[in-house]
């Protein structure tokens, strides 16, 4: 029985990493209104995706049997853990696969997949905080509309949002020339969403998950949207607080010299003209909709397989297998 859930759970997650990306188009128009919620659930999407993933092995090791290649009290250990944990009843297969690298596999995978993206967390962490001491160098912290941000001396107008404890809202003098009062109350109304609702922690992990698994098409198409979502998330902060048409002008003298702007790793942008359609003429409240729905059912069945297989054997493990 075990055998034939476990291919069912296999053929599930290879159909969400390949249909994924054409959902996560498809249900844009829904997803975008509600986009801090869209970018969080998608960025949880992909870590419910490599947890079914990492779970088909230890599923499978309830059905298989094979060689023995642990020796004596560690074997009669491994066959406790794996009958207490075990929900299903029946005969394992027998196989030539030893049962053992049904577990060790997706549990060094996930060892080597966690260092590796904690060791880019924290680079991430430190590149941040050594190009915010380079801007607090040559800018001025000011009071601007209320709001405390860097001044840095630069012809082009940009602003951005460092995290909160490197120096958060960054604007140029080229900015505050450009922008009139309404336009640049609207960016940063912008940028101070992006620290108050914490963009730059959904968007650091899913930059680090691109990194490495870039390669699978669902994590590819994860990673493009969640910016964007992130950027409308605070654009409609701004523009409830100032106004659409003020932003849309903000974003369109933002957009006119990005080439020329500061690059500050992990910043956020509030420049750019590619979100204006969406301020100026959102989609109609039917649209994406069942296409969200096909999302939401494919997260609940990954959830379903990655809590079916981890919970029964963190429930034995801590039970000490008994």
């Amino acid at each position: 029985m075990t055998t034939g859930v476990a291919a069912l759970a296999g053929l599930g997650i290879v159909l969400a990493a390949l249909s994924g990306p054409w959902l996560v188009r498809r249900a844009a128009p829904a997803l975008v209104r509600a986009p801090l919620t869209a970018a969080v659930v998608l960025t949880g999407g992909v870590l419910l995706w490599l947890a079914a993933v990492l779970a088909v092995g230890p599923m499978l090791a309830w059905t298989l049997s094979g060689p023995a290649v642990l020796p004596g009290a560690a074997g009669d250990v491994c066959r406790r853990c794996l009958a207490a944990a075990d929900p299903f009843a029946g005969t394992p297969l027998d196989t030539a696969v030893p049962v053992v690298l049904l577990l060790a596999v997706p549990a060094v995978v996930a060892g080597v997949l966690a260092t590796v993206l904690g060791r880019d967390l924290l680079r991430r962490r430190r590149e941040t905080a050594r190009t915010a001491a380079v801007l607090r160098s040559t800018g001025a912290p000011r009071v601007v509309g209320g709001h405390r941000v860097l001044v840095v001396p630069d012809d082009a107008a940009a602003a951005f949002a460092l995290p909160a404890r490197h120096g958060g809202v960054v604007v140029t003098t080229g900015a505050l020339e450009a922008l009139d009062e309404t336009g640049l109350a609207a960016v940063l109304a912008h940028e101070d969403a992006h620290l108050r609702q914490r963009h730059h922690v959904v968007a650091a992990v899913v930059e680090a998950l691109a990194t490495h698994l870039r390669w699978i098409p669902v994590v590819a198409a994860v990673a493009d949207a969640v910016p964007t979502y992130l950027e409308i998330a605070a654009d409609d902060v701004a523009r409830h607080r100032v106004g659409t048409t003020a932003l849309a002008g903000a974003l369109l003298t933002l957009g006119d010299a990005p080439d020329r702007a500061p690059v500050a790793v992990g910043a956020l942008h509030a420049g750019g003209p590619d979100r204006i359609r969406h301020l100026v003429a959102p989609g109609t409240a039917s649209a994406g909709t069942w296409p969200a729905v096909a999302v939401g059912a494919h997260l609940g069945v990954l959830a379903a397989v990655a809590l079916a297989v981890h919970v029964p054997y963190a429930g034995a493990l801590l039970s000490g297998c008994a």
